[in-house]
């Protein structure tokens, strides 16, 4: 794909490193990792990591889910895009998901332990996975908004 003649912003965020965020719907829960060292208080995190190059974002999130917590899903939702500022990869482009556990069993991956929790008793994200955080919110806002 060609990029000359877009605009700069579209050129720019082409660029940029891409990044999956992952909220694994399992049962009446959902799925996070709990990654070494992370604080008593805020032990959290939701499937991510780094889209590579050749991988569409769908591709990416369904692969890391795989890799670092042993299930097989399905992507339902395209959740939320956005540009991060501050990551170890300077600014980089975010996209979060939804996806279906479709096989597989958990099982701790170099990320850390996952455990499931329910919606109405949430684990806290670690506070400097921002990007976390704010895909987990608007997963739980589309969720309010379906469930009235």
């Amino acid at each position: 794909m060609s990029l000359e003649g877009e605009p700069t912003a579209v050129r720019e965020w082409a660029a940029m490193q891409r990044l999956a965020l992952v909220v694994v719907e399992s049962g009446p829960g959902i799925v996070f990792i709990h990654p070494p060292g992370g604080p008593a208080d805020a032990p959290a995190s939701l499937p991510s990591g780094i889209v590579l190059d050749g991988e569409t974002p769908e591709h990416g999130a369904v692969r890391l889910v795989h890799e670092q917590i042993g299930l097989d899903v399905v992507i339902t939702e395209r959740l939320v895009e956005f540009e991060q500022e501050g990551t170890p990869y300077g600014n980089a482009a975010m996209t979060g998901f939804v996806a279906r556990v479709e096989a597989g069993e958990l099982r701790e991956g170099d990320e850390g332990a996952p455990a499931v929790y329910a919606l109405d008793d949430l684990a806290a994200i670690i506070p400097v996975r921002v990007a976390n955080q704010k895909v987990l919110a608007a997963y739980l806002s589309r969720r309010r908004s379906l469930d009235t």
